[in-house]
């Protein structure tokens, strides 16, 4: 009985805390959209057309990182120490981390294609200083709000 309660408790925890990080991505998604769409000088048209072929890309991203923050925790223990690797296992995540590179490049470009055969180009150039510039932003909200506790 007191097994199915510990089990029960860690499957809601779990969860828990995998809707609290979907709840994050899309209250950033939230800033984002604004944001971009201000940035880029979006017309309501051009914006029509934006959303739906960048959304599915951020996703495809938001999975990447997702990926990328589960081989780093494997990498190091809780307190942040290296943990002991075999060579086979070291090659292991060698790879996995190679192949979360060439499919962000790959998404990247087929983002730039998709848009580009619907939106100016003009206004395209731009997009990824301003994803740069937006996620600066959210890092320096981060660090004061980080300070203020």
């Amino acid at each position: 009985m007191m097994k199915n309660i510990i089990i029960l408790l860690v499957l809601g925890l779990s969860f828990s805390l995998n809707a609290q990080k979907k709840d994050r991505h899309e209250h950033i998604k939230a800033l984002k959209v604004p944001f971009l769409t201000e940035e880029l000088e979006l017309t309501p048209a051009e914006a029509e057309k934006f959303w739906p072929i960048y959304n599915v890309y951020d996703n495809a991203m938001n999975d990447l990182r997702i990926r990328e923050r589960a081989l780093f925790q494997e990498k190091f223990s809780e307190s942040g120490s290296k943990n002991n690797l075999s060579e086979k296992e070291s090659e292991k995540f060698m790879t996995e981390y190679k192949d979360i590179i060439k499919r962000k490049y790959q998404l990247e470009s087929e983002l730039m294609d998709d848009l580009s055969k619907k939106l100016p180009a003009s206004k395209m150039v731009f997009l990824p200083e301003a994803e740069h510039k937006f996620g600066k932003k959210l890092w320096e909200e981060y660090k004061k709000r980080k300070n203020n506790k």
